[in-house]
């Protein structure tokens, strides 16, 4: 039942997939961030869906969106590189990892990082695991030339990370796609006690992108990393929007964090 559930959600994400991507690509570098921070909007009743919306509406309580923009495309007159890689903290199955942070790594590759997603190695709640992941960007590269070269390029089974993260093939045309296991059953995540595929994904991550209340704020949610950060969460949570961003239920948070100075 878990599982099927999970695919009902998935497929119903993936039939709009195709949708999304092309509204994607005919946005300008203006970068209009309610499509692009989809991710938020949980995959609830059409009511919640619609107050998700409403809510998304910036300024959100924590707004670094411009800083992130900025550094993904840069400003007039300045240029940056591309992150060399990126890991993807995925939340639920759906909605969220289907028409938020599969587009949101497809623009990544576009620019030309690594994406690594990572997933939860046992079930909860609704999160999807690293076993379901490989599927569902399989289906999903199915619409998009981006995705299916990139996942050719990285693989999609959980026990072959470790091998292709850093045995990717020269001649490849893509920077890979790839799914690991975090190595946790839980919405949170410690990350002191990781899978020994994270351990290994970590090599050349200069970019870490945490999704959903659990990840995001319960945990880490004052974690500072080696690397520039995004933390991305609707808080759904009364009790807990008022003691971390002094806000309310159903607040935004977009926070980034640069990397220290070395």
């Amino acid at each position: 039942m878990f599982f099927s559930n999970h695919d009902k959600e998935n497929d119903a994400s993936l039939a709009v997939l195709p949708d999304l991507l092309l509204e994607l690509d005919h946005m300008d570098e203006v970068w209009d961030p309610v499509p692009v921070l989809i991710f938020i909007i949980k995959e609830q009743l059409l009511k919640f869906i619609e107050l998700s919306r409403n809510k998304m509406q910036r300024p959100w309580r924590e707004n670094d969106f411009d800083i992130f923009k900025e550094r993904m495309l840069g400003s007039e007159g300045k240029k940056h590189e591309p992150h060399k890689r990126a890991l993807l903290f995925v939340d639920n199955s759906g909605v969220d990892v289907v028409l938020g942070m599969l587009p949101l790594a497809r623009e990544l590759l576009r620019r030309g990082t690594e994406a690594v997603l990572v997933a939860n190695s046992l079930p909860a709640l609704n999160d999807v695991t690293a076993m379901e992941l490989p599927n569902i960007v399989v289906e999903a590269a199915k619409h998009c030339d981006i995705l299916r070269r990139a996942a050719e390029a990285g693989g999609l089974l959980v026990d072959a990370m470790t091998s292709t993260l850093d045995g990717l093939k020269e001649n490849s045309s893509s920077v890979p796609l790839m799914v690991v296991e975090n190595g946790c059953g839980s919405p949170c995540i410690d990350l002191r006690q990781v899978s020994s595929e994270l351990a290994t994904a970590v090599k050349n991550v200069d970019l870490v992108i945490l999704e959903g209340m659990g990840r995001a704020l319960h945990t880490n949610f004052n974690a500072r990393f080696k690397c520039e950060a995004l933390k991305l969460a609707m808080v759904k949570n009364q009790r807990l929007a008022e003691k971390l961003i002094k806000g309310n239920i159903y607040d935004c948070v977009c926070r980034n964090e640069s990397a220290p100075a070395s």
